[in-house]
């Protein structure tokens, strides 16, 4: 969901990405050919009978969806695909949910171009996905401060900017008008994130449905693996985060700072603020999570982080915990390991949220423009699943 949140912790080579646009035809499918040797952590070579048969699994779901009329385009050459040939405005048979699953599963990131979608379709389809039943049943939702909710679907929150429209899915005019992402002088999206990653069970499953993008394109949003953000560290630094716990802050705490849309941290003065900040005060959201987390379904370590929210590593002061957080955002958000999803109307996006991190375009133009309209649906599926360190599954 593009809620991200303000913080210095932020790649210095996200810039660059404005300039990429992968797109899927250059692409072979994951797991379709050789991937470039990589150095394996002594602490979790655990793992490497799981990573030996990735290339094994991505094809035989490749097969197994061809066998049931699903396209499958790849987006990135670590995760990602574009799905066809699936009718979504009908309940799908327990085949293809269980297919959707796998997918979802290998590739971390699923986007559907398949029409128009109405609401009970949308939220048909995300119960395919891991979710907290009762949570979703009984209307309890985590991002419930997200406002206006469609009435019929109150799973799906509208978020937009600059919205025009009369009404939308019930919801109206008026309401419409307060569904402001962020807002200035800082704009919140544009900073790595993780959805709620500072809950004790933050949600597996994130989701946009795309009703109007802004036209200039000025709302892609950006992804990378923290699953290969991991693996591509050095042993010495795999060996330092491991065991490390990040303490959390609230992000209301750095409203009223300002984008510095070419500067490393992408904020102006960012310490001498939260300096300033801190002097009144630092509110803790206690407990502190796992800076690597390892998914018991397919044993890879990922890094569970949202920039606004690390205040500093458990045991480390906070420069040094800037340093480090940098080193490991900065080696795994290139432009090599990035996807750009430039939206279209009726594009619905569906990603691991705990093992992607993700930002909005690091554009300009968007958000500052007062005659650009941008309208979707987002929703964060609360879960039960509990997360566990790296160190310790």
């Amino acid at each position: 969901m593009l809620r991200a949140s303000p913080c210095g912790f932020c790649s210095p080579r996200l810039a660059s990405a404005r300039k990429v646009g992968i797109t899927a035809e250059t692409l072979p499918l994951k797991g379709s050919t050789a991937r470039s040797s990589r150095q394996r952590c002594p602490v979790t070579s655990n793992r490497s009978s799981a990573q030996q048969g990735t290339a094994t699994a991505a094809s035989r779901l490749g097969e197994k969806a061809q066998h049931y009329g699903v396209s499958l385009k790849p987006l990135h050459q670590d995760f990602g695909v574009l799905i066809e040939g699936l009718n979504l405005t009908k309940p799908l048979s327990t085949e293809h949910q269980q297919l959707l699953h796998e997918l979802w599963r290998e590739h971390l990131l699923l986007v559907f171009r398949a029409g128009y979608l109405d609401p009970g379709s949308q939220e048909r389809v995300l119960r395919y996905f891991p979710h907290d039943a009762d949570a979703l049943n009984e209307g309890r939702f985590g991002n419930a401060y997200f406002q206006p909710r469609v009435p019929s679907n109150p799973v799906l929150a509208v978020r937009g900017h600059n919205v025009t429209l009369k009404e939308h899915e019930g919801v109206k005019e008026e309401a419409l008008k307060k569904c402001q992402l962020g807002g200035n002088p800082f704009d919140e999206s544009r900073l790595w994130h993780m959805d709620m990653s500072d809950l004790p069970t933050p949600c597996e499953v994130s989701a946009m449905y795309m009703v109007h993008p802004a036209e200039d394109g000025g709302d892609d949003t950006i992804f990378a693996s923290t699953e290969k953000l991991f693996e591509d560290l050095d042993e010495a630094t795999k060996k330092q985060i491991l065991p490390l716990r990040t303490v959390n802050r609230k992000a209301s705490e750095f409203q009223g700072f300002h984008m510095n849309w070419e500067g490393t941290r992408r904020l102006d003065e960012f310490e001498e603020r939260l300096q300033q900040a801190t002097e009144k005060g630092i509110v803790i959201e206690p407990p502190p999570n796992p800076f690597v987390i390892k998914d018991p379904d397919n044993a890879k370590p990922a890094i569970l982080v949202s920039a606004q929210r690390v205040y500093h590593f458990e045991g480390m002061n906070r420069s040094d915990s800037v340093a480090l957080l940098d080193k490991v955002l900065t080696h795994g958000t290139g432009d090599s390991d990035i996807y750009k999803h430039k939206w279209q109307p009726n594009d619905f996006a569906i990603w691991a949220n705990r093992r992607l991190i993700h930002t909005a375009s690091p554009a300009k133009g968007f958000s500052h423009t007062k005659d650009k309209m941008r309208l979707y649906h987002l929703v964060f599926l609360d879960s039960k699943k509990p997360i566990l360190p790296a160190h310790e599954a």
